[in-house]
């Protein structure tokens, strides 16, 4: 799992193995969100009194993202109840954004690509895109 709260966080994307067409919208979003929020140019904006970005990878444990507040005991991401999945269609690769609400002011945004997860992480996935 990767935590996107910062420009630099955008950055040090550049170095991982993520598809450059999720990457590109990963950035595109982070842009859209700190224009809608603050100033473009303003190099420290974070998204950290608003909620992180979080791109979800293969091998990550969904039933306890603890890290972020998704507790064990509450079963994970199993456990929360997102306020919409959305499929994205990238060209080479399909991607769900996920968007979980805490409050009116703070939401979490998942990434994650179609695939990588177990069988019942996936199926989860389609049926919440569907609704």
């Amino acid at each position: 799992m990767r935590i996107i709260q910062t420009q630099q966080d955008i950055d040090s994307l550049q170095y991982s193995s993520l598809p450059p067409t999720f990457l590109k919208h990963i950035q595109d979003y982070f842009a859209q969100l700190r224009n809608s929020f603050h100033d473009k140019d303003d190099l420290r904006f974070s998204l950290q009194p608003s909620g992180p970005i979080l791109i979800l990878e293969a091998g990550d444990n969904l039933h306890d993202l603890s890290l972020v507040g998704f507790r064990r005991e509450d079963d994970g991401l199993f456990g929360s109840c997102p306020e919409y999945v959305e499929l994205y269609d990238l060209g080479n690769i399909q991607i769900y954004k996920i968007a979980v609400m805490n409050t009116n002011d703070y939401i979490i945004t998942l990434f994650t690509q179609v695939g990588i997860h177990h069988k019942e992480v996936e199926q989860w996935l389609k049926e919440l895109a569907q609704v």
